[in-house]
């Protein structure tokens, strides 16, 4: 019996667009724009992940993926989702809790494609580090599009002009 290779839908999958980034830039608060422009590069990342087994494309991938879980990931935790807490005080379901759960996943399929991309065998790749970077690519686009068009928007008009300026400060300034 043929072993099961689950298959992703991608026929949701849109490529990054200049136009559509500043778009979102305009209903966004300017001391949120530097996470979107994070996003809108990794995003196009992604894009180029998707194209196809490419062992330089991976290995870029999996380095900006690494930096982003340990810089952007843990920014958007501690400066805005502690924020959030004053308007939503509820952390075990809702938009706090789901960002946080959804970090966690990525981390997870990081580390997993991370171990399989540093053993294996550039000339002859396994179709389980090209589904494993497929899904991380789709995962990351996803969480991306959810955060930019819906997060985002609602964070710049739930959180105060101080909280938002507090924002921009502490991400300015080195961990």
């Amino acid at each position: 019996m043929a072993k099961y290779q689950p298959r992703l839908d991608l026929t949701d999958w849109k490529r990054t667009s200049a136009q559509e980034v500043d778009k979102i830039m305009a209903i966004v608060a300017p001391e949120l724009h530097s996470f979107i422009e994070e996003h809108a590069s990794l995003s196009r990342l992604m894009d180029r992940v998707r194209e196809g087994y490419d062992a330089e494309i991976y290995r870029e991938a999996l380095n900006q993926i690494g930096h982003e879980l340990e810089h952007h990931f843990l920014f958007e935790e501690k400066y805005i989702l502690s924020r959030l807490e004053n308007h939503i005080p509820e952390t075990e379901v809702g938009p706090i809790a789901k960002l946080k759960s959804e970090h966690d996943v990525i981390r997870k399929h990081h580390r997993e494609a991370l171990d399989m991309f540093e053993g294996h065998d550039p000339e002859n790749p396994s179709q389980e580090l090209i589904q494993k970077m497929g899904l991380l690519a789709y995962l990351l686009k996803k969480h991306i599009e959810k955060e930019d068009h819906y997060l985002f928007p609602l964070f710049s008009v739930i959180l105060t002009e101080d909280e938002k300026k507090a924002i921009a400060r502490d991400v300015n300034r080195p961990l």
